[in-house]
């Protein structure tokens, strides 16, 4: 049963869209909520069971939840040490919720994965006697299988990155072809209208020429008699009138449905058919050889501007109406058929320069080489600097939010710098593109002038006549002579004689099609002979027959390629798989199948048994091994945390979520649903039949899939086209849940044409298929969806990378809760700013760095890496965030302090790092076993309090009502003080 929410009343359906926007979210939804508070009560003791059916919607849940961020693998491995200390405090068993993202989400499903199919936690052990005392724990053969695949993406070395290379290599050509019967389309109707080198400078209108007394050679058709006997504004009428009847017809189908549906497309498209039909008739008039249409098209503009300025004028004030009416959108629409006019009248004027070019020793001009020796060297140049911001986005990303400079002026600077990198390399791939159609075209057009000048003329007269016949250009040659000047006399005199040019270093004789490499003339001359043109002139015998093979290689080629399914060559797939090997497994089967011995694996050699094919909805299903009991099958059952996995919803070209600039939604896979706020939710297993290679790693990766042309929030819009071109696609397209279950049909496609929808982010959340990626590129902490539930304690892991130290998803988790969810929450974060930046800044300062711990000031301030703070749902509900930041106290073990030492961003190592030695996994996982071990312990202070005052305290210390209020939904003993002195007290646990 696909989600249903609250369904507005009858009475109010015409604020059905009203009603949806302003109804919260726990409101709406409170049937899933409901739902997955019944799959909660299965991990839960009979004392502490929830009644759904008793909790009002909105309200909050006596519940915990766990957040793992983001970070790759540096989060992954800080999240084990977490999950390991609160196993060794035996608090694993009192998480609800687990929402994780990213990497947070590669260990998450993991802990969900080993705990369904084992029923226990397998990276560590309980201590004995149920005592947590011992301040690190040992290996298990789980934890051993995923610290020997730490590099997970190339885990056997050469060979992984060979055959890593080749899937993407695979990749690259599969969307080559997607783009190349496009550039071969265009190229034979760039052909197809300028057969010949003479033809580049008559104005025409595909193949129809503009100009009077035109060649007639230039037309390969016998169509532009039409044009001459009843103009183009007579054709552009008659078609105007027939799109008009079209979008009449398509009105009357639509009605019922969808109101106008595309009648207004017709309209549109009859609008530009007369324009263009009254412009060709005026560029006729113009008589001008280049960009005569562009320039018609634009006097005409100017006309119909001015005559809707005047008619705003005289409109009554209640009828100029600026916002998303028809007249601004006409305005809009006439713009860009302008500038697309232009640019489809600039291919020929590039084309005669690169002819030029060519014959630059004989007839060309200075121009004409400057202009395309400068796009070439542009494309060179853009082409490494693409590479290289395409391989280091996030870094700049970072650089254009200033976030890492100090200076004011620096971080402008910076910022700037980046922003024209990432627009040089976002061009260096399109201009890439362009190159490769102009000389496509190029190599299709007739160098006719040498006709003229053909046999028995020898090769340096050849090129004299070539030259003579180009009034335009002087021949080539030099001058030689003498100057003297008499300084008595006071003469100055010159004798100047020319002297021919030359002969070039490379004697050949050119030819019409001399410019053509040669398999390409012997493919037109094959074709040309079998419709008898070899002697019908070169635009026949030699540009003609490349317009059909251009044309014939791009339709096939479009054929071919609509069978490319949106998944099948993306980087997803390698991604998935490896990530899958490394944290899907059944820990008590060996890869043959066997029970696993209990030892800890020490070589890459001994794995378990994969368990990459297992579906999200079997996270809460009845056990394997259940039997029926008298006729009635086993309930399902959770065997870890209800696991909400997250991911953004990319709707770039939706008005959802661009009217505040998110470009996305928070959209979450689950044991029980699918979806998002701007889809709506469908049953998992539903989306499960529908979708095939949906399953709990896909899921993983998706959530993990931080490179991609569009990415949520974090979409860097110059670099959309080249990344997707590129294929650096980690995403996933996903049929859309809104119609899993819906007899409504989607009103927008993407799938069939999705390379397309990526490069032009027209990406929205009523079409067919929905574009996933990392959950990141909206919220990296995974806290929004617990405070959608309202879970009365939140403990977030926030494991990202954050060298400066602003806590930037905090931010903006603050954020997004108080505009969408009324929520607000003060944590007082300062404390473990501080510390840790000064022990960053020590590391950093080499010579400092030697200095014992003992001696620095830093040494004496608060070990402090959690930070408690108040979550205010509104009302009387108040909830908790344990706040647990990468962070560093100068207490940590030899090995990590080493390490910090020798690696300055430690612990905020870049992500873009996923290729983890075993001393980086190790280093992270201790980390987190040590903050999250010590904060439980009462080891380390904790800060409390307003974020404004923050203050120090210990979980094992009363007198918080913040810690009192953490402990009792973590099921921990109360604390009470006992006075044993007149200046001391000492805690008791009752």
């Amino acid at each position: 049963m696909a989600d249903r929410g609250q369904v507005p009343r009858p009475e109010a359906a015409r604020n059905a869209a009203a009603f949806e926007e302003e109804t919260p979210w726990c409101q709406k939804h409170q049937q899933i909520v409901r739902d997955e508070m019944k799959a909660i009560n299965t991990r839960r003791e009979t004392a502490r069971q929830l009644d759904p059916d008793r909790v009002d919607a909105c309200q909050m849940l006596d519940v915990v939840g766990l957040a793992l961020s983001g970070g790759g693998i540096r989060s992954s491995a800080t999240c084990l040490g977490v999950l390991q200390a609160l196993n060794h405090h035996d608090l694993i068993g009192r998480i609800d919720y687990l929402s994780t993202v990213s990497g947070g989400g590669y260990i998450g499903t993991s802990l969900s994965t080993t705990m369904t199919v084992t029923g226990r936690f397998v990276f560590g052990e309980r201590p004995a006697g149920g005592i947590a005392t011992a301040s690190e724990i040992s290996d298990t053969p789980s934890v051993g299988h995923i610290r020997n695949y730490s590099n997970y993406l190339i885990p056997a070395g050469v060979r992984d990155l060979l055959t890593g290379i080749a899937i993407v290599v695979r990749g690259l050509i599969a969307n080559i072809g997607l783009t190349l019967p496009v550039v071969l389309l265009l190229a034979a109707v760039t052909i197809w209208s300028t057969p010949l080198r003479s033809c580049l400078t008559v104005a025409n209108f595909f193949g129809v020429d503009l100009a009077d007394g035109a060649l007639p050679q230039c037309e390969l058709h016998h169509f532009g008699w039409v044009a001459d006997r009843f103009g183009f504004a007579a054709i552009g009428t008659m078609v105007a009138l027939g799109l008009l009847v079209c979008g009449g017809i398509a009105y009357l189908v639509a009605r019922a449905e969808r109101g106008m549906g595309p009648t207004l497309s017709f309209i549109y498209a009859a609008a530009i058919a007369f324009l263009l039909g009254i412009a060709c008739d005026f560029a006729r008039l113009l008589q001008i050889k280049q960009f005569a249409l562009t320039l018609a098209t634009a006097i005409i503009g100017i006309g119909l501007f001015f005559v809707w300025a005047l008619k705003q004028s005289l409109a009554s004030p209640e009828k100029r109406q600026e916002f998303r009416s028809h007249w601004p959108t006409a305005g809009a629409t006439f713009l860009v058929l302008l500038a697309v006019i232009a640019f489809f009248e600039f291919q020929p004027f590039m084309l005669s320069q690169m002819f030029d070019v060519v014959d630059s020793d004989a007839i060309g001009g200075p121009v004409g080489g400057v202009a395309v020796t400068w796009i070439k060297a542009f494309a060179a140049i853009a082409a490494p600097i693409g590479v290289f911001v395409t391989a280091f986005r996030q870094q700049f990303a970072e650089f254009l939010k200033g976030n890492s400079v100090s200076s004011q002026w620096g971080a402008l600077l910076v910022a700037i710098i980046a922003k024209v990198a990432l627009w040089i390399a976002g061009l260096a791939l399109p201009l890439i593109i362009w190159v490769a159609y102009l000389y496509l075209s190029y190599w299709g057009i007739a160098n006719d002038p040498l006709e003229k000048c053909q046999a028995p003329l020898a090769l340096v007269g050849q090129r004299s006549c070539l030259a003579a016949s180009k009034s335009t250009a002087p021949a080539s040659g030099n001058l030689a002579g003498k100057i003297a000047f008499d300084a008595g006399a006071g003469t100055f005199t010159a004798e100047i004689t020319p002297q021919p040019a030359a002969p070039a270093a490379t004697m050949e004789w050119l030819t019409p099609v001399s410019h053509v490499p040669a398999w390409l003339r012997s493919a037109a001359s094959n074709i040309a002979r079998q419709f008898h043109w070899s002697d019908a002139g070169s635009g026949y015998s030699h540009s003609l027959p490349l317009v059909i093979l251009y044309a014939l290689v791009g339709l096939l080629l479009f054929a071919i390629s609509w069978s490319l399914t949106p998944n099948a060559n993306s980087l997803h797939r390698l991604y998935r798989d490896r990530l899958s090997k490394a944290f899907l497994f059944d820990p008590d089967r060996s890869a043959d199948g066997n029970i696993a011995r209990a030892e800890a694996s020490l070589d890459q050699g001994r794995d378990f048994m994969p368990l990459d094919r297992m579906k999200l909805s079997e996270l809460y299903a009845a056990a394997r091994d259940g039997a029926d009991k008298d006729g009635v099958a086993a309930a399902s059952k959770l065997g870890a945390p209800y696991h909400l996995i997250n991911t953004a919803l990319n709707i770039q070209g939706s008005d959802f979520a661009n009217r505040r600039g998110r470009n996305a939604d928070f959209f979450v896979f689950s044991p029980l649903y699918v979806g998002s706020e701007a889809t709506r939710y469908a049953r998992t297993e539903a989306v499960e039949r529908l979708e095939q290679g949906l399953d709990l790693a896909t899921a993983m990766a998706i959530s993990g899939a931080a490179a991609s042309s569009n990415m949520g929030s974090n979409s860097i819009k110059a670099l959309t086209p080249t990344l997707a071109l590129l294929n650096v696609r980690l995403g996933y397209w996903l049929s859309n849940p809104r119609y899993v279950e819906a007899t409504a049909r989607p009103q927008r496609r993407s799938t069939p044409l999705f390379l397309w929808s990526e490069i032009s982010g027209r990406l929205y959340e009523n079409s067919d298929g929905v574009y996933l990626t990392d959950g990141g590129h909206i919220e990296n902490l995974g806290v929004y969806e617990l405070l959608r539930r309202r879970c009365r304690v939140i403990v977030a892991v926030d494991a990202e990378a954050d060298a400066p130290m602003n806590f930037a998803s905090l931010m903006k988790l603050q954020r997004y809760a108080r505009i969408d969810l009324g929520v607000r929450i003060d944590l007082p974060w300062t404390p473990i700013r501080d510390r840790t930046r000064a022990i960053m800044a020590e590391n950093a300062d080499k010579t400092s760095a030697q200095a014992s711990p003992g001696t620095s000031e830093e040494a004496s301030k608060p070990h402090v890496h959690v930070a408690i703070g108040v979550i205010d749902y509104g009302g009387d509900d108040k909830g908790y965030l344990v706040y647990i930041k990468s962070s560093l106290s100068s207490d940590e073990n030899d090995y990590i302090r080493d390490y910090a030492r020798r690696n300055a961003t430690f612990p905020h190592e870049t992500t873009g790092d996923q290729f983890f030695s075993e001393e980086q996994f190790e280093v992270y996982r201790a980390l987190g076993f040590h903050m999250t071990h010590g904060f439980l312990a009462g080891d380390h202070d904790v800060a409390v309090g307003p974020g404004t005052a923050p203050r120090m305290a210990r979980f094992t210390a009363a007198g918080e009502t913040a810690v009192a209020e953490v402990r009792a939904a973590l099921g921990l003993p109360a604390l009470r003080r006992r006075p044993v002195s007149a200046a001391a007290t000492e805690v008791e646990q009752d």
